[in-house]
């Protein structure tokens, strides 16, 4: 589904953008790998962990000094089957709503601190087993746009936290209850979050 898995050094989430290459570039989607996080998965429950991804759309290179606006921007967070029977046990089986993510930028400028109001469409899940939630650039999203710096790679990262503004669907009787989740990402000594290598070289 995705074309390139990319990182940067730290354990959060990172995408890459080449600096450098033909003025008709063409548009490719940068994914994460998969990143671990504590979740807030449900009022008065231990944070949960859950395996976040993210992806964007943009040009395979971008001149230096050249001004891009990310299209496409989504992902989501796999929890396994241990988060999904709490989930199960508090009587709740879906989700809704938006989530913002805190971006940063290594070797280009970024518009603003984050992309904001990511729908989280409506999911019910069946009982049993992994389950994701996802989420997708809608209507009324807000994606700061990235300015490349000087020749070499450009990093994206979603920094520490993502914030989910929710609703949960109650199974018994159909009603949505609001809820905050919070996803951070979880640092361990040693590190234990995955590491990938940038696939595009640097010209």
């Amino acid at each position: 589904m995705f074309l390139r898995v990319l990182t940067t050094v730290s354990c959060a989430a990172a995408m890459a953008v080449p600096m450098a290459g033909p003025a008709s570039a063409a548009t490719v989607t940068y994914q994460t790998g998969p990143v671990l996080n504590a979740c807030t998965l449900l009022p008065g429950v231990t944070p949960q962990p859950g395996t976040m991804t993210t992806r964007f759309d943009a040009p395979d290179s971008v001149a230096s000094g050249t001004t891009i606006t990310p299209a496409g921007v989504g992902g989501g967070i796999r929890f396994e089957a241990g988060p999904h029977a709490i989930l199960t046990a508090y009587g709740y089986d879906g989700f809704r709503g938006h989530v913002d993510l805190g971006l940063a930028a290594t070797g280009a400028t970024l518009s603003g601190p984050s992309a904001t109001g990511l729908t989280v469409p409506e999911q019910i899940y069946p009982a049993g087993g992994a389950f994701e939630v996802l989420f997708e650039q809608g209507p009324g999203a807000v994606v700061p746009s990235l300015t490349a710096g000087a020749p070499g790679m450009a990093t994206v990262k979603v920094t520490t936290t993502a914030t989910f503004t929710l609703e949960v669907h109650r199974k018994a009787d159909g009603v949505w209850n609001p809820w905050t989740m919070t996803c951070n990402v979880k640092v361990t000594n040693p590190p234990q979050n995955p590491a990938f290598s940038p696939l595009i070289p640097v010209t």
